[in-house]
């Protein structure tokens, strides 16, 4: 049987139903629906007093958002403004415009709400140039004739480990 708080909505709204429409008692309702019969007897008893079948001070769980919805707006203004920013550095920018002061997790769980899961970079390098990028393959064209001659190494991933090997 499932535990009583992992009974859904529209279940516990079957038992006033099966119980006032249809006559069934309560044990029968239990059979039916798999549920224990102190949850069918509280959910008549709420929906006798209250109306209602689910119990009506319930709040929600979990803390308020530290954030408004202008601060996420200030965000997502802040990322399309700028492609490649760190956490570090919206964390200031809300701190110096909007006065806010929130932790890094705080600021990554928002992030994954506004639907922003990796730091993807897609925008060309600012460093690059097709003029000079022509210019660069003209130069090595004339030193080798030969394309099979050149030999590339990419150190973009060295460090002190790989040096090593």
């Amino acid at each position: 049987m499932p535990t009583q708080s992992k009974v859904s909505k529209d279940v516990r709204a079957r038992i006033p139903a099966l119980h006032y429409e249809f006559g069934y008692d309560v044990k029968k309702i239990c059979r039916l629906l798999d549920i224990k019969k102190s949850l069918a007897y509280k959910t008549l008893k709420l929906h006798r007093s209250h109306g209602i079948t689910a119990e009506p001070r319930t709040r929600q769980r979990g803390r308020h958002c530290k954030l408004t919805t202008v601060d996420q707006i200030f965000i997502l203004t802040l990322l399309n403004k700028q492609h490649t920013v760190y956490l570090d550095e919206i964390q200031e920018e809300l701190l110096l415009c909007c006065g806010v002061n929130v932790s890094i997790p705080t600021l990554t769980h928002t992030l994954r709400h506004l639907h922003f899961t990796h730091k993807d970079v897609s925008g060309k390098a600012l460093e690059h140039n097709d003029r000079y990028r022509a210019i660069y393959m003209n130069r090595i064209a004339e030193i080798m004739t030969n394309p099979e001659q050149l030999m590339f190494g990419d150190e973009a991933s060295k460090d002190e480990r790989t040096s090593n090997r």
